[in-house]
C-alpha cells in the first residue's frame, strides 16, 4: 500500500483540527464519503485520494493548512511515536460509546501483527464517519499530542544560496570553482535545503528553565572551501523557527565533490554534525557524471539525539575544550578541531590541525612502544615503583607525549594553545568526539610543557606535596624538569566518545550514560585461564559491593551466560588475551579455549538491555592496543554497551589486577567512570610512583555511571 497514505491522512485531520471556518454541509459530505469508502475500500487509495485532493484544493484555508502540514509530515519520514495513536477500539469508544475490545499493547487485535498505515487509516475513517469532522478533530486527544509534537518538532537546515539576490540553490545544482556562495543555516520547524536532519531537541528540553532563547555556537570548516567565518552564535528561540545564519564560502577546487563540515554545540557539548557533499564544476552548464549525482548531499555524522536525559543535561559540568577528530575517506588524512570555549562565549576561538597518517601514526607508535617499555620494566613485577624508576622512565614518556603535543598544536596556534593551558583547570573534561572515521588517540600522554630537553631531565621531586596547577612549587617554570602534572592524563579527565557511524551502520549510535542497574550489580566476567591471579582477583570484587559474578573460562560457558543472562548484565569484563591476527587482520579476544571476533558479538546485538560498560584488561599479550579492538566497539555498542575501557599497550597481570579493582570499588560506590579512572590514576602516580595509569582510555561518557550504588554498609 502507499506509503504517503499515512502522511495524507494525518495531515488532513491536523488541517482539519486548525481550520477556523467551519466546514459546509456538501464538504461534510464528501468526508464522510471518504471515511466510508477508507473503511470498506481502502486497497482503492488512488480513487480515495483524488477526493481528497479536490476537496481541499476547493477550500483555500484548508489547503494552506493542509500543505504546510504535509511538509512537515514528510520531513518527519514516519517519525510520529507509536504511542500518540491510539488504538481503533479505544477511538470507537470514545466517538460512539462501542464496547472496548481487548487490544495488545502496541493497540492492535489480539493475533493482529502491527499495521501503521492499517491503524491510521482505522483512525481516520472513524473521524470521518462523524458529524461536523473539525469540530470532532478539535476534541480528541491524540490529535493535540501529534499537533504539538508535528509544530514543534525541528529542523537542522542547511542550505545555498547567491549572494547578491539570496535565491536559494536546489540540491539538485552543483556550485561553480571560483564563486562566493551563501551557506544559510537555521533550525526551523520547516525542512528546507539539502536532505532532511531533525534537530536533538529533546537534548535541551531540561535547560530552558524560564529563557526564552538559549545560544549554540555553529561551527563551519572545511579542506575544499575558503569561508570568512567558521564560528557564529545561533539564538534559538523555545518554539518556532531561528534567525538564518549567513557563512561566506568559495569553492577553492572544481570537478570533483567538496565537504564542508557544519557542527552545533551547546555549552561545549557537541549536539550535532552534519557533512555537505557538494559537486563543484569548473564553468556554468558542464556536464554532470552520474557517478557524481546528486549534486548536493548531507549525512549526520554525530548526533545527541534521545543521548542525555534531561536532568544530566542540566546538571553536566560545561566543557571548555571539545576536540572533534575526523579521517577524511579521500586522502587518509586526520582532521583535529579544537572548539575552545576557555574564554567563555565572548571570546570563542577554533583552529584544526591536518595530519598525514604517516606522521601521526609514528608519533602515537612513539608513545606506545615508550608505555609498553615501561610496563615490561621494574614495575612489570610490582604496583609499587619509586622515584628512581619514575626518573627513568617519565622523562621518555614526556619528550614523545610534548612531540604528539605539537603536532595535534602546531606552532602557529601556540599563542591559542598557551592561552587554553593557563585555563583549562585541573579535573576538566575534555570531550573528543570522532566525527567521522575510527581515529584513536593517546590523549593522556599528551605532554603540555615545553621541554629543553638533554641528557637528563629529572622528574620534579616535589611534585607530591604540590596541586595539579604545582602553587608555590620552584621548579614550575623550569623547562628541564619533568612535571608530572603536565600529561593531560593527570591534569584532565579525556572521554573518547564511541559515536562514530562506520560502514556496518549509517546511523550514529546512541550514547549512554547510565548502567541500569539493580541493587546487584550482574557482572559477566570473562577469563583467560592460565592467568595466575584472577581467581583471587574475584574474591576482591565481590567485597567491593553487592556483585553477581558469571564467571567463563571457555566459549560454552560465555555464550550460555550471554544467552540466559544477557538482558540484566550491567558490566561486560574481559580479564584475558586480545589482538589482531596477521592474516586478515581480525581483531580478537581470547578467553582459555577460543577466541572471540566481531561475527559472534554481532549476534547479541540489542540484548545488553542494562547498558553494561565493557572492560577490557589487556594482560601480557604481544599485540595490544586500540588498534586491536577499536572495531569491535561497534559490535560492543549494538550490543547495548554504554561504552568500552581499553589499554594503550599491554599490562602485566599484576598491575592489570589491581588498577580494575581499584576502578571497580569507585564505580561499585557510584563515582562516573571518568572520575574514578583519573582518581587512580593520580593515585598511582602519587602515592606509587607508577606512571601505568596512562595506559588506560575511556571510550565512553566521562559521567557513565551505576544508576544505583552496590557498596555494602
Amino acid at each position: 500500500m502507499n506509503s504517503s497514505i499515512p502522511n495524507t491522512l494525518l495531515a488532513l485531520l491536523l488541517a482539519l483540527k486548525e481550520l477556523q471556518i467551519t466546514l459546509k454541509q456538501d464538504e461534510q459530505a464528501i468526508l464522510q464519503e471518504v471515511g466510508q469508502q477508507l473503511d470498506t475500500k481502502p486497497d482503492y487509495w488512488d480513487f480515495i485520494q483524488e477526493q481528497i485532493t479536490a476537496l481541499i484544493e476547493n477550500n483555500y484555508s484548508l489547503n494552506q493548512i493542509f500543505q504546510a502540514k504535509i511538509r512537515k509530515l514528510e520531513g518527519l519520514e514516519g517519525r510520529v511515536p507509536r504511542e500518540f495513536l491510539p488504538n481503533f477500539a479505544e477511538l470507537k469508544k470514545e466517538l460512539f460509546g462501542e464496547p472496548k475490545k481487548i487490544v495488545t499493547f502496541d493497540g492492535s487485535i489480539n493475533g493482529e501483527k502491527y499495521d501503521r498505515t492499517k491503524q491510521i487509516i482505522d483512525i481516520t475513517s472513524t473521524i470521518l464517519l462523524t458529524e461536523n469532522q473539525d469540530q470532532t478533530t478539535k476534541q480528541l486527544v491524540f490529535l493535540e499530542q501529534i499537533y504539538q509534537y508535528v509544530e514543534n518538532y525541528r529542523y537542522f537546515n542547511t542550505y545555498f544560496t547567491e549572494p547578491k539576490n539570496q535565491t536559494i540553490i536546489p540540491p539538485s545544482e552543483p556550485l561553480i570553482h571560483g564563486q562566493t556562495y551563501f551557506l544559510c543555516i537555521n533550525i526551523s520547524p520547516e525542512p528546507q535545503g539539502i536532505d532532511t536532519t531533525p534537530f536533538p531537541d529533546k537534548t535541551l528540553t531540561q535547560v530552558w528553565n524560564d529563557q526564552d532563547t538559549l545560544l549554540l555556537d555553529v561551527v563551519v570548516t572545511s579542506k575544499d572551501f575558503h569561508i570568512n567565518a567558521t564560528i557564529k552564535n545561533l539564538s534559538l528561540p523555545h518554539t518556532g523557527a531561528s534567525d538564518n545564519l549567513i557563512f561566506t564560502v568559495k569553492p577553492d577546487k572544481f570537478g570533483d565533490r567538496g565537504y564542508i563540515q557544519v557542527e552545533l554545540f551547546y555549552r561545549g557539548y557537541l549536539l550535532q554534525s552534519k557533512q555537505l557533499t557538494i559537486l563543484i564544476l569548473p564553468t556554468v552548464g558542464a556536464d554532470i557524471p552520474e557517478s557524481l549525482r546528486p549534486p548536493q548531499s548531507s549525512r549526520v555524522t554525530f548526533t545527541t539525539t534521545d543521548l542525555l536525559t534531561n536532568e544530566q543535561l542540566a546538571l553536566l559540568p560545561e566543557r571548555v575544550l571539545t576536540v572533534d577528530v575526523e579521517l577524511d575517506q579521500r586522502d587518509g588524512s586526520i582532521d583535529f578541531r579544537f572548539l575552545d570555549r576557555t574564554h567563555s562565549n565572548e571570546e570563542l576561538a577554533f583552529y584544526d590541525t591536518t595530519l598525514q597518517p604517516a606522521a601521526l601514526g609514528h608519533a602515537i607508535a612513539a608513545i606506545r612502544q615508550q608505555l609498553k617499555l615501561v610496563s615490561e620494566s621494574e614495575y612489570c613485577w610490582s604496583v609499587e615503583g619509586s622515584m628512581e624508576s619514575l626518573n627513568t622512565w617519565l622523562p621518555s614518556l614526556a619528550y614523545v607525549g610534548r612531540e604528539l603535543y605539537r603536532l595535534l598544536l602546531p606552532a602557529n596556534q601556540a599563542d591559542v594553545s598557551e592561552k587554553s593551558q593557563a585555563v583549562l583547570i585541573p579535573n576538566t573534561v575534555i570531550q573528543v568526539n570522532p566525527v567521522l572515521g575510527k581515529v584513536t588517540i593517546p590523549w593522556a600522554l599528551l605532554y603540555e610543557r615545553k621541554i629543553k630537553q638533554s641528557k637528563r631531565n629529572p622528574v620534579c621531586e616535589n611534585f607530591t606535596q604540590h596541586d595539579l596547577d604545582c602553587t608555590n612549587c620552584p621548579h614550575k617554570n623550569d623547562q628541564k624538569i619533568i612535571c608530572p602534572y603536565a600529561f593531560w592524563g593527570y591534569r584532565y579527565s579525556i572521554e573518547q566518545l564511541p559515536c562514530w557511524t562506520s560502514n556496518k551502520h549509517n546511523y550514529p549510535v546512541a550514547l549512554m550514560r547510565q548502567i541500569q542497574n539493580e541493587r546487584q550489580l550482574q557482572l559477566s566476567f570473562n577469563v583467560y585461564r592460565d592467568f595466575q591471579l584472577w581467581q583471587a582477583h574475584l574474591p576482591k570484587l565481590q567485597a567491593a559491593g553487592s556483585v553477581n559474578i558469571f564467571p567463563a573460562e571457555e566459549m560454552l560457558e560465555l555464550e550460555s551466560i550471554w544467552s540466559e543472562h544477557g538482558k540484566i548484565l550491567d558490566l561486560v569484563y574481559f580479564y584475558c588475551h586480545g589482538g589482531i591476527e596477521e592474516m586478515p587482520k581480525r581483531p580478537y579476544l581470547e578467553i582459555s579455549d577460543d577466541r572471540i571476533y566481531s561475527n559472534f558479538i554481532e549476534c547479541y546485538e540489542s540484548t545488553w538491555l542494562h547498558h553494561p560498560l565493557v572492560f577490557l584488561n589487556g594482560c601480557a599479550t604481544g599485540d595490544y592496543s586500540p588498534e586491536s579492538y577499536v572495531s569491535l566497539i561497534d559490535d560492543f555498542l549494538n550490543a547495548g554497551a554504554s561504552g568500552v575501557v581499553g589499554t594503550e599497550c599491554p599490562v602485566s597481570e599484576i598491575f592489570a589486577e589491581y588498577y580494575a579493582t581499584e576502578v571497580f570499588k569507585r564505580l561499585f560506590a557510584g563515582e562516573a567512570m571518568g572520575q574514578a579512572m583519573l582518581a587512580v590514576r593520580q593515585n598511582l602516580l602519587q602515592q606509587y610512583y607508577n606512571p601505568l595509569g596512562l595506559v588506560y582510555s575511556l571510550y565512553a561518557a566521562h559521567e557513565i555511571a551505576l544508576a544505583r550504588s552496590v557498596t555494602q554498609n
